[in-house]
């Protein structure tokens, strides 16, 4: 029997893997894909994130230190840091190298396997998977869940009812745009409906263009792209647009008796920008700490697991929190209002007082908007947009205030 059996070889899992076999863990990785990191993704991280999970400089495409936002109107503001803040990498290589480091710790992986039942008692936790092998069964101490948004494993294991939540829907292509420096967002209902959508330089002419909304998109990726060909951003598509979900929160419960949850299978993303890389990583460290813990005091009951939701919540809750309701917010805005929020908040003024300030990262958020909606002029900009944003804005300067 294995120690513990993860579900998913992306971040989450591979990270989760690795810490365990490390430990000296027998561990199983499971996955229904062939090649590992292969999802869909703009494969942008944080400083923060660079620095504590140091992916191999070869995987690291470019460093960000401007971005272009572009108001509904085609106003242009340019942010600019002196140092990078996000960093463009290869998402694919970089989550293949996490499992090549639990490889060589020690743990197995088996790809091409779909779960298909689990089957949790007092004894361990039973998995049947179908592939290229046919029918199969393994078992395991502890399961950790760390197979995607909208899961079904997560409904094996009894822990949601197969409801998935709110959630975004992603779309992108691969474009050739010759010449583009920096990243450039796109605001405006016409756009992205309550969202933003994204023009990302990779390597070399190659770029990302995409765009994510809670509302369904009813032609807004062709518009888009259209719009940019007409503009002379674009010279052509190299990889037609593919879509993905994007969760806005978390399961209600991401443990029980030997099961845990993390990544973007628990609905751990960031609901402003609808990034996961990084919680995911985290929620894996989280994940794997307490699954050893519980190991090696011999109780894998709910009760003991439940300590990993008190971990992540502390590390993740507020940030989840604000962000969701500061997305819920933005989504009621309409373009007039985006465009006097973007002139404010992106003035020379505004600028130096907010991106200079500690509480600006890209990694966490809650502190800058807190920040903004607490400030004696953009507080009361955003509450002059209607009754309907006082609410939000008291529950959002709750966690995230000044």
């Amino acid at each position: 029997m294995n120690d513990v059996v993860v579900v998913g070889a992306g971040p989450a899992g591979n990270i989760a893997a690795q810490m365990l076999a490390s430990k000296g863990l027998k561990v199983l990785v499971l996955d229904w894909r062939e090649n590992i990191g292969d999802k869909l993704c703009t494969g942008i991280i944080g400083r923060e994130c660079l620095e504590r999970f140091r992916p191999d400089p070869a995987h690291v495409h470019r460093a960000a230190r401007a971005v272009t936002v572009v108001a509904p109107s085609g106003k242009r503001h340019r942010v600019a840091k002196s140092a990078p803040q996000a960093y463009v990498i290869d998402r694919v290589s970089f989550v293949a190298s996490v499992a090549k480091r639990a490889v060589d710790a020690g743990a197995t992986y088996e790809l091409g396997e779909k779960v298909t039942g689990v089957q949790v008692s007092s004894s361990g936790v039973g998995l049947t998977t179908e592939g290229r092998r046919g029918r199969r069964r393994c078992e395991a101490r502890v399961m950790i869940v760390a197979s995607g948004f909208g899961s079904p494993v997560t409904r094996m294991a009894g822990l949601v009812n197969g409801h998935r939540g709110e959630y975004m829907l992603g779309s992108q292509a691969e474009v050739v745009a010759e010449g583009l420096e920096d990243a450039e967002v796109y605001l405006g209902n016409g756009i992205a409906p309550g969202s933003f959508g994204w023009l990302v330089p990779i390597s070399g002419s190659r770029s990302l263009v995409g765009l994510a909304s809670s509302s369904r998109l009813n032609g807004h990726m062709g518009s888009f792209l259209s719009m940019l060909e007409q503009k002379g951003k674009i010279q052509g598509t190299i990889m037609t647009p593919q879509q993905w979900g994007i969760p806005l929160g978390p399961l209600p419960r991401t443990y029980g008796d030997r099961v845990l949850v993390a990544g973007d299978a628990a609905g751990f993303a960031k609901p402003t920008t609808g990034g996961g890389i990084y919680y995911a990583l985290l929620s894996g460290e989280l994940a794997a700490e307490t699954v050893y813990e519980s190991l090696a005091a011999g109780d894998l009951s709910s009760r003991r697991l439940s300590r990993y939701e008190k971990r992540w919540k502390a590390v993740l809750g507020p940030e989840i929190s604000v962000g969701y309701n500061a997305r819920r917010l933005y989504e009621g805005l309409g373009d007039g209002q985006i465009e006097r929020l973007v002139d404010a908040f992106l003035s020379p003024d505004a600028q130096h007082e907010f991106m200079d300030s500690p509480d600006f990262s890209f990694d966490w958020h809650s502190g800058l908007i807190g920040k903004v909606l607490g400030h004696r002029y953009l507080g009361k900009l955003v509450a002059s947009f209607g009754p309907a944003v006082v609410p939000m804005m008291s529950r959002i300067l709750r966690f995230g205030g000044p």
